[in-house]
């Protein structure tokens, strides 16, 4: 599940404002914003689960890699590889 950190990380790995990660996600600004400042973070409401898979779906396409908790490590975002 991305994380408001995870969206703010991504958006500045790929130097982009809240409105121009709205854009390609086909969201209202204030949906990023909205979003990137909660500290509650439910899955319960539909309209945010598509929100998060927009804007997610948005980063990938941009190449934005996410890493998820494990046992191992924790969350972050790169940039994937060219090529």
């Amino acid at each position: 599940m991305l994380t408001p950190a995870l969206i703010r990380a991504a958006r500045g790995l790929l130097g982009l404002d809240q409105a121009e990660v709205a854009e390609r996600a086909g969201l209202k600004q204030r949906t990023i914003s909205k979003l990137e400042g909660e500290t509650d973070f439910s899955l319960k409401d539909l309209r945010r689960r598509k929100a998060l898979k927009a804007i997610r779906d948005a980063f990938e396409k941009a190449g934005i890699e996410f890493m998820f908790p494990s046992e191992t490590s924790g969350e972050g975002v790169r940039k994937k590889s060219p090529g």
